[in-house]
């Protein structure tokens, strides 16, 4: 089967807390770079690109039971959008998105303009929820689905000994692409940490859109420059 590198999304970027900011050239070649902001110690360490940056600005904030709203309203001035991590259904979508409204209307931003996205079907829950996410929120334009995470909340490894891909893994993979399919959103897949030759990255990136996902999310610049080398990356 091959790509169709037209329909391509450029990938997001996941930086650590405190991490450097990528360069502007980098900025925009991805869609949006996600910055950790789910404790108060890695959202005082937030760095910014500012107002004028090439691509999406995403807090990654959650799970949805630890969030409030004056966390939400200090990070809106600086953000475009939020990704909710452990996303386990439709309730914890509404929740946020009822916090996002409350929160704009504190700042005095207007309503509905933070983006929401969704790492999905990294917890048991979501894989289990017989709950479509069509819908759930007019904000809602994406899903994330990261392996290495679902394999964790369950107990197993994203690869076993042998090579082979644990039965969770491919129910959590096939949950994140249908149910975003479903809601007509997007779908990102994350790259593993250990992708870390152009090869690797290539492979996977094209297993990703093999498999019906829009587009993959990296851990790292490194990352990126590897699938620029590769040839990967759609053209802006």
């Amino acid at each position: 089967m091959s790509v169709n590198r037209a329909q391509t999304m450029k990938p997001l970027l996941y930086l650590a807390a405190g991490e450097q900011l990528p360069a502007a050239m980098m900025l925009e070649a991805v869609q949006g770079i996600v910055v950790d902001a789910t404790t108060p110690q890695t959202r005082s360490s937030l760095r910014w690109p500012g107002k004028k940056a090439a691509c999406l600005v995403l807090a990654r904030i959650g799970p949805a039971e630890t969030i409030d709203e004056d966390g939400l309203l200090a990070l809106l001035t600086e953000m475009d959008g939020v990704v909710l991590t452990a996303c386990r259904g439709p309730a914890d979508i509404q929740k946020l998105d009822v916090m996002l409204k409350v929160a704009e209307a504190a700042a005095g931003i207007c309503q509905g303009r933070t983006a929401l996205l969704a790492e999905y079907a990294t917890v048991a829950e979501s894989v289990l929820s017989p709950h479509s996410m069509a819908g759930v929120s007019p904000r809602l334009s994406a899903l994330l689905f990261d392996a290495s995470a679902l394999a964790e909340a369950c107990g197993c490894h994203r690869v076993t000994g042998t090579g082979d891909v644990p039965a969770v893994v491919r129910a959590g993979r096939a949950a994140a692409v249908l149910r975003a399919r479903e809601a007509g959103i997007a779908a990102y897949d994350m790259l593993p940490a250990d992708a870390v030759d152009e090869a690797a990255v290539l492979r996977i990136w094209t297993n990703s859109l093999e498999n019906g996902f829009s587009a993959v999310a990296t851990r790292s610049p490194e990352q990126i420059d590897l699938l620029a080398a590769a040839g990967a990356l759609p053209k802006s």
